[in-house]
């Protein structure tokens, strides 16, 4: 979900944030005291200056350094780490791993052409599995909107055009909606030209893993992710039950005219995921410990496939490998969730900050606050003062 202002800033943040030198790193294993509580004043200033609301959590070599909530989740519900937000793109790091758990059982080959999965796309010999993971199909972006008492699907290729959903419609319907609108569209250019963000990319792959694995996309998630990592407050926008994630912030209705959480099938494998902080550092550290995907396909998931453009991008993943010390992160937006991941694997850095309201600027304070911790460790993140 994307307006064109919200995509202006989206991409400049991302390419002043974090796309800069991390210098040589002078540091021990854990923070000392005085060292963890001039981290938690700064960031506790910062935050309150922004008027922020959310949850910021930050872990350094297994250290909690700072966890903390601000404003309200709901009427009754403080904003905090055990809080359930929509983390928007943040999705596509588990649509990656899915697709890239399936190659690893022999379920699918990343070379595969889009053809063996969707016989009747014109584009389908041209595009293959890669080309969806590393953004590089060419197939248009999309983009779900409010207009009136209307959601519109809005399609960035050569024409702007856009349909409506029904949000009365199953997630289903919708999604197969969706899907039939952007890829009855040329393509911006090429397969393999250029690297242009497309949710319309992962939106495919979770049907993909839908096809092969013979488990929906959600239920495939839950079941190879979220349980063997132990992420029991992470669920899914379209199908989650209330009954078991009982902390969920609430979205800002300024944003979108009705309940997002209404408008089923809409962000499906790029957008689609509820998860909590404290969730979110075991994906983290599930990743990065061969307990998702092997070394060699970690490797391969962080690995940048858009070095000619000002972001990096992997499977799922945005990389800054500019310098010595690889950051692997991605930031996400859908109304009115804000969210950004940020996490150092060299040093054991990890950090998330996922917002209900898009007061402080969310996805800039995140990277702000990397570079405030990175200072006290002699990590600096150039670009963002």
């Amino acid at each position: 979900m994307k307006k064109l202002i919200a995509l202006v800033a989206f991409f400049l943040i991302l390419t002043l944030a974090v796309g800069g030198m991390i210098a040589e790193a002078q540091h021990s294993d854990l923070l000392s005291f005085k060292d963890k509580q001039r981290i938690q004043n700064k960031f506790s200033t910062y935050i309150a200056e922004k008027k922020f609301s959310g949850a910021v959590y930050a872990v350094y070599h297994g250290d909690v350094i700072y966890d903390q909530g601000a404003g309200m989740a709901t009427k009754n519900i403080k904003n905090g780490s055990d809080v359930a937000y929509g983390v928007a793109s943040l999705t596509k790091e588990f649509t990656a791993a899915a697709i890239v758990q399936l190659s690893e059982k022999g379920k699918l080959d990343i070379s595969d052409k889009l053809s063996k999965y969707f016989p009747g796309y014109r584009y389908g010999d041209e595009i293959t599995i890669w080309h969806l993971l590393a953004q590089r199909s060419g197939i248009p972006d999309y983009s779900v909107e409010s207009e009136d008492d209307k959601v519109l699907v809005s399609c960035f290729g050569s024409e702007y055009t856009n349909i409506t959903i029904d949000p009365n419609h199953s997630a289903e319907q919708n999604r197969d909606k969706i899907r039939t609108f952007f890829l009855s569209k040329d393509l911006l250019f090429e397969p393999g030209e250029y690297y242009d963000y497309s949710d319309s990319n992962y939106a495919l792959m979770a049907e993909i893993v839908t096809r092969v694995s013979g488990m929906e996309y959600h239920d495939y998630v839950r079941q190879n992710i979220f349980e063997p990592l132990g992420m029991e407050h992470s669920a899914f926008i379209d199908d989650y039950d209330p009954t078991v994630i009982t902390r969920v912030a609430q979205t800002d209705r300024t944003e979108f005219n009705r309940d997002y959480f209404t408008v089923k099938g809409a962000e499906y494998g790029c957008g689609d995921i509820l998860s909590t902080p404290k969730d979110l550092y075991l994906w983290y550290r599930g990743l990065t410990s061969g307990k998702v995907v092997s070394e060699k396909s970690y490797q391969e998931m962080t690995t940048n496939y858009s070095a000619e453009d000002e972001l990096g991008y992997g499977y799922g993943l945005m990389i800054s490998d500019k310098s010595e010390k690889k950051v692997v992160y991605h930031y996400g937006y859908i109304p009115s969730y804000y969210s950004a991941i940020i996490f150092v694997p060299e040093i054991d850095y990890f950090q998330v900050v996922l917002s209900n309201h898009g007061n402080g600027d969310p996805h800039l304070m995140a990277a702000d606050l990397a570079r405030y911790f990175g200072g006290s460790i002699d990590i600096i993140f150039s670009g963002i003062e």
